[in-house]
């Protein structure tokens, strides 16, 4: 944090910058390159217990804070797929392709 010349920051943090996290509604399209796949389940950063899974229309939406997250797809007949994404104010919509196993 920066100050005007002769200003000082109160210690409030122990001595650290406060830092914010910013969160995102992030959207997933989960596709076989051409069509939508329903029921594919969509684990975020290894965390199983918050998993998505996809609707009729392939797609599934997640809270995430803007940085990179690293998504799992699965679904029963197609190749597993991972990817890192980067989330941020511009990068906030997402297309997987999976591949018929």
């Amino acid at each position: 944090m920066l100050l005007p010349e002769g200003q000082t920051g109160s210690d409030d943090n122990n001595g650290q910058e406060e830092t914010q996290t910013t969160t995102r509604t992030v959207s997933f399209t989960i596709n076989d390159g051409t069509d939508a796949v329903s029921g594919a389940t969509v684990v975020i950063d290894n965390d199983t217990d918050n998993s998505k899974t996809t609707g009729g229309v392939g797609g599934c939406t997640a809270t995430l804070t803007d940085g990179e997250h690293t998504v799992t797809v699965t679904k029963e007949g197609f190749t597993t797929k991972t990817e890192t994404i980067t989330v941020s104010a511009d990068n906030t919509s997402f297309t997987i392709s999976l591949t018929s196993a």
